[in-house]
């Protein structure tokens, strides 16, 4: 089973909305709100910049990730159920992978407490193309040994299920982020739940 990381198995926004304000104090730019930066969670940071702000500078992300990385980890935390539905998963012996379109997820995977429980983390900076494109889903199978019969993804986001549906697996979209049911349902998921812990009656020991 591969999740994504951001508003699926974390909430981020708040750390994400209070680090983009530092940029925007120090860059001269319009401050964001949380709605703003749901609209674009999950979306490459050039990408989602570009969309609130419609500019994008190169020093702004050296000087993001210089200086407000660290404060922003410290604020991102695990959704309730989180860290059950990953011990439940992980005791059934589901392998469990992450595909994230951050640059890379594994530090704010360390800082969450979630790394150890998961043997493939793959982002942006491990594969040519982000989602929606398959790329990190289809080396998560292959790092994790598992095949398109044999994988489920987790998103909350329309490019997550569109990834999904491009690796030829099933998906599963949670509405924790800014899409709505009909959004996931329309961008090809294959069920649509309000809490991860729904999760947990879909193993029947054939999917991982």
């Amino acid at each position: 089973m591969i999740f994504d990381f951001d508003m699926t198995l974390v909430d981020s926004s708040y750390a994400i909305r209070d680090t983009m304000n530092m940029v925007a104090e120090r860059q001269g730019l319009p401050p964001v709100t949380r709605e703003q930066v749901l609209s674009v969670i999950g979306l490459p940071i050039r990408e989602s910049w570009m969309k609130i702000w419609n500019r994008f500078d190169e020093e702004w992300l050296t000087e993001f990730r210089a200086l407000f990385l660290e404060q922003e980890f410290a604020g991102i935390f695990p959704f309730p159920g989180t860290v059950s539905v990953l011990e439940a998963l992980t005791e059934k012996g589901v392998a469990l992978g992450i595909a994230s379109n951050r640059q890379s997820p594994v530090n704010p995977l360390k800082a969450t407490g979630l790394s150890g429980y998961f043997r493939s983390v793959v982002g942006m900076g491990d594969v040519e193309n982000a989602k929606p494109a398959p790329d990190m889903i289809l080396k998560g199978m292959a790092e994790l040994g598992f095949g398109k019969d044999d994988t489920l993804f987790v998103g909350d986001t329309a490019d997550d299920m569109t990834a999904a549906a491009a690796a030829g697996i099933r998906s599963v979209g949670l509405t924790s982020g800014n899409f709505p049911p009909e959004g996931l349902v329309g961008a090809g998921a294959w069920k649509v739940m309000d809490a991860i812990e729904e999760l947990l009656p879909l193993w029947n020991g054939a999917a991982s």
